[in-house]
Order: C-alpha cells, then structure tokens, then sequence
C-alpha cells in the first residue's frame, strides 16, 4: 500500500518508551510520476501550532512542490514544543519511508511552518540522525538560535518569509542577522505582502526558489564515500596571516579547492602524509568568500566547507 500514488495516511505503532505507546500517523503526497525502479526524491514536512493546524494541511501545501520535483512529501505529526519527542517521530517517519520508497538519500529537504519550521530548524542545526540536503525555515514560530560554530559542516538553508510577517518578525530579523555570512550558503526569501501564513498565490514559486539555491550550492558536505580518519579543517574562518592546517590526513592526498561557481581555484598533491599539513601557501590568489575543499586519496572523496575573510 504504501506504493501507491496520490494523498493518503498510514498509521505505524511505535515502541519508544518516551511516546507512551502512541501511533504515528504519516500523511503521504506520493506524485503520480513516482517510479519504484526510479530513486525519488523527499520532502519532510511539519505543521504549525496555527493555521496550517495539522499534518493534512502542510502535506496539501507542499503536494505542488513535490510534483514539481518528482519527490514525495512526507508530514508526520511532531509533538510541537517537545524537541526529543519530535525528533523521535522525524527519525521513524525518515525510517519508514526509506524502508517503503525508493528513495535517493541524497536528496531529502527539510520544511516547516511556523512551529514545525523550527522543530526542524533544531533536527537540522543539532547533531541528527540523518542528514538532510537542505533547510526550509518558513515562518518561524519561536526563538531557536542554531549553533553556527562550525559552518562548514551546515548545508544550505533558506529563511522564507513574508514582508507583512509580525508574528515572527522580531525572530526572522535576528535569524538573518546570524545566518547572512555566517559561512554557508544561504538565501534570505521574502514574499512581498505575506502574513504568518502558507495560503498565497505563490507558494510553490516561493519554495521552489528556495529548493532551486539549495540544489545550486549542495556539494554533500560530509557525506560522501570517505572510510578514513575523520578529517579537520582549521582555522575556519580561515583570516589574513593565518595558514590552513588539516588533520587526520594518510598516505597520497590530493587537494582541490572549488568555488561558489564551481570553478578550481587551487589544487595540490600531497605525498605519504601522516597526520597534521599545514598549508602555509593557500592563500595565494583567492579572495574572501565561501569555497569547498575536496579531498580525494585511496580513501574516498570527501568535501568540507571553508569560510575565508
């Protein structure tokens, strides 16, 4: 059944001691152009304590989108203003799709409204089970300040709002204030005219503009295929007179140096390495901004985020 294309809910039971015994209702758009031969992608959704009031309405707001993409919108109910509980629901909806859909890991975003935006604002900024592509944070409801100390790790997020928005004006005006140059892509979307709502004509313009940037600055920070030590790159922010220092590396190492178009700006080969490099060279030639390292050896590839001013 849970193939199937179109709207429709499937109630789970859960056994998590902190849920009580309650069931889980997951609220499906599955887009008719869905194939099970096909890896899709997803889109995770969570309602507000307002208007949407439910998982049926997001889900019925986010089905365009998910069209548009060929992705299914999963909504599961979270427990608003009880982040473990929630995160608890978040990994057994995650769970469940994966083991019922094709799904390209690789390509799963984030949303919410209001309330729900920052249920997942906290999954997305804190340590989760799952990493996600990308961050819708849609109206926020309440003030959640995410921790912005390693920014290379952080994928792109986009803060979505509208201009006529008081209700969660004071805490989207400090969001932005963090999150513009804090060292990760990052789109600040208002919609002219807006209130604390997702009912306006062009919603599914709106997120698609956030989805698109998403796309267009995703490099699968961190999660590539790397079976070696875990990697270090410091200081990041990397500032002027300060050189790059990498830890963890072994044995032949080359490095490449992407920036926000894609383009190499650097490369190097490093040869039977062990332990701590310290690049005192790098900053010949580049400008401040946002850049991806990749590192690739007998190991795998693997790409970090790096921050430069």
């Amino acid at each position: 059944m849970a193939q199937q294309t179109g709207d429709y809910t499937i109630t789970i039971a859960t056994s998590a001691p902190s849920l009580n015994g309650d069931s889980l209702d997951i609220y499906f758009h599955v887009p008719q152009t869905y194939n099970p031969a096909s890896p899709a992608k997803m889109i995770l959704g969570f309602h507000g304590l307002g208007n949407p009031d439910n998982s049926n309405d997001i889900r019925n707001y986010l089905s365009p989108l998910g069209d548009s993409l060929n992705a299914i919108v999963v909504c599961p109910d979270p427990y608003l203003q009880d982040q473990p509980r929630s995160e608890i629901v978040l990994n057994l909806a995650y769970d469940s799709v994966m083991a019922w859909f094709n799904i390209d890991t690789g390509q799963v975003y984030i949303t919410g409204y209001s309330a729900g935006s920052d249920v997942a604002a906290q999954y997305f900024f804190g340590e989760p089970s799952h990493k996600m592509k990308g961050f819708i944070w849609h109206s926020p409801g309440f003030f959640f300040s995410p921790d912005l100390s390693n920014p290379q790790e952080i994928p792109p997020v986009c803060l979505c709002t509208g201009t006529a928005d008081f209700t969660s004006f004071l805490q989207t005006a400090a969001l932005n204030n963090s999150l513009n140059g804090a060292g990760f892509p990052y789109l600040y979307n208002q919609i002219p005219g807006v209130d604390h709502t997702m009912e306006y004509p062009t919603f599914t313009q709106e997120m698609l503009e956030c989805i698109n940037f998403i796309d267009a600055n995703t490099s699968n920070v961190g999660v590539e295929e790397w079976i070696g030590n875990a990697v270090t790159i410091y200081p990041n922010p990397l500032t002027d007179g300060a050189n790059l220092v990498l830890s963890g590396l072994e044995g032949d190492v080359s490095i490449s140096v992407f920036d926000v178009s894609g383009k190499l700006v650097w490369g190097k080969q490093l040869f039977n390495v062990s332990g701590k490099v310290e690049l005192a060279d790098f900053r010949d030639g580049i400008s401040d901004g946002l850049y991806t390292i990749v590192l690739h050896s007998d190991k795998g590839t693997l790409a970090k985020k790096l921050v430069i001013r």
